[in-house]
């Protein structure tokens, strides 16, 4: 784990941050720290004792384990982690476990805090202490907030999947079946929590993303095509011309 000078938000201090990996069966032993650990979870499937719970954790889960509480990590497919050692009160108003929405709201912290401690600047500080604010307030919302259903948890896994893999070819049936749902089953949650079908909606994250390379590099439409999960350069050209009214080549910024 690599530090950063301590960095202080009022009673928080961000005493260190660094990614863990480990491969299928490698768990991590139990252990507790005079510090909370915050751990964001980026990639596998991981069962963590905390005290006397036990937490399953899926990509954009976050674990916060308060002071001198022992835990540990069972590998059951090898995963990565964020995590960030934050000195505050065993009190401190912080659920156990929350989980990250679909822009990455929580994801994108922990990484600029385990880029910023690893690579500290001269306003290192400075940032840090904003996003740890920043951080600290999703945190209480997520404490003061009612237990998302099983319904919700689905949905917002989904939308992880999405943001995540966008690229690959990704389809619902894939996603459908990784979180133990028939496509039909899926859908019909979506619908009924975000008005919409897990296909526009994963749509539209591929389309972020390519307006976002179309308007901003000069990459061949071919390329952002592949880049951003569509079949072909015109596959991609009919879908900005249906979203915006205009052919891709009318929205470049870069010459």
């Amino acid at each position: 784990m690599q530090k950063a000078t301590a960095l202080m938000h009022k009673s928080l201090r961000l005493l260190g941050a660094g990614i863990h990996t480990a491969g299928p069966g490698k768990d991590y032993p139990s252990h507790a720290h005079t510090s909370w650990e915050l751990v964001y979870y980026v990639r596998g499937r991981i069962t963590c004792p905390i005290g006397d719970d036990t937490y399953a954790a899926t990509p954009g889960t976050v674990l916060l384990t308060p002071p001198r509480t022992w835990h540990a990590e069972l590998s059951r497919s090898g995963y990565t982690n964020r995590f960030l050692q934050v000195d505050a009160t065993s009190t401190w108003p912080w659920p156990r476990i929350c989980y990250d929405d679909g822009s990455r709201s929580l994801g994108r912290i922990f990484d600029a805090l385990v880029q910023e401690s690893a690579q500290p600047r001269a306003d290192t500080d400075r940032l840090c202490t904003l996003l740890l604010g920043e951080l600290d307030i999703h945190l209480r919302r997520a404490a003061a907030a009612t237990e998302p259903t099983t319904a919700e948890k689905l949905v917002a896994q989904a939308e992880r999947i999405f943001e995540e893999r966008f690229a690959t070819g990704l389809r619902v049936s894939q996603v459908a079946a990784e979180l133990g749902l028939s496509p039909s089953n899926l859908r019909a949650t979506y619908a009924t929590l975000r008005g919409t079908s897990p296909s526009a909606a994963l749509q539209q994250v591929r389309l972020r993303h390519a307006l976002g390379l179309i308007r901003n590099s000069n990459l061949p439409l071919q390329a952002i095509a592949s880049l951003t999960g569509y079949h072909s350069a015109s596959h991609l050209s009919r879908h900005v011309k249906a979203a915006t009214g205009k052919p891709p080549g009318t929205l470049r910024t870069t010459a």
